[in-house]
């Protein structure tokens, strides 16, 4: 994926990927997390558009992924029912909900780029 055009906000985040499957000597400490936490948290870049919010796993865990194309995702704006965030240890958890899922970024400054989320999606639903 490129980057989007027209980003508002870009941030350097980790998502909780259920798909994401480590390999080689990491596959089983990575199956145990992942089956602990319902996926794995994978390190990327989360970007902001007026249409969209995007994730994509940086080279690194794109690497070290046996799948890496499910590394990655696109929440239209206009598909998100709320918008939540919560404090956790060292990087704070936004959650993005949609009828069918729930998307969970981590990130430093996340209550700022939870309202940004949610102004994004105001405007895109015309709220």
């Amino acid at each position: 994926m490129s980057k989007p055009k027209n980003v508002i906000d870009k941030r350097m985040a980790n998502a909780l990927i259920p798909e994401a499957k480590a390999k080689g000597m990491a596959g089983f400490t990575g199956a145990v997390a992942s089956k602990a936490m319902g996926g794995l948290w994978v390190g990327g870049n989360a970007w902001l558009s007026p249409e969209a919010l995007r994730f994509e796993a940086n080279a690194l865990n794109r690497h070290f992924h046996s799948n890496p194309k499910a590394l990655a995702f696109t929440i239209p704006l206009v598909e998100v029912t709320g918008v939540h965030w919560r404090k956790a240890l060292f990087t704070n958890i936004i959650e993005i909900e949609t009828r069918e899922r729930i998307f969970s970024l981590r990130c430093y400054k996340a209550e700022s780029f939870a309202e940004a989320i949610e102004a994004a999606v105001a405007a895109a639903c015309g709220s």
